[in-house]
């Protein structure tokens, strides 16, 4: 074997917690929704997620109320929670109307030293 990196499906509640543990003792990242693992001699080194638990939602401007939206967002939470997808990542724009509500009732996701996240669209 050339290398003893392995990569491995998270295939029950015991790899997923292992994993997850894994990633808090590493500066406490949390990690979102993994689907796999990576393993070096036997240890946790990373994760990765193949399919990105990412909501996009758009309410009219003018025909949609605050009001309306939270209840569209208690919708689309209930939703996730039901497909057992309990953190997921909503991307919005600070000049959105709804960035505040979201601000309010939603974790910001920082890196790790704070800064803006670069999301990068595969070429």
């Amino acid at each position: 074997m050339i290398t003893d990196v392995q990569v491995w499906p998270i295939t029950d509640d015991m790899d997923l917690e292992e994993v997850k543990a894994a990633g808090l003792s590493d500066g406490d990242k949390h990690l979102i929704a993994p689907t796999h693992f990576v393993t070096k001699g036997g240890q946790v080194i990373g994760a990765f997620c193949l399919t990105s638990p990412t909501v996009y939602w758009w309410m009219h401007s003018q025909k949609a109320s605050m009001k309306d939206s939270l209840l569209a967002y208690q919708s689309l939470d209930a939703l996730m929670r039901h497909n057992r997808i309990d953190r997921y990542i909503m991307p919005c724009e600070p000049t959105s109307p709804y960035y505040k509500l979201l601000n309010n009732r939603c974790n910001v996701l920082k890196s790790a030293d704070g800064q803006d996240w670069t999301l990068f669209v595969n070429k």
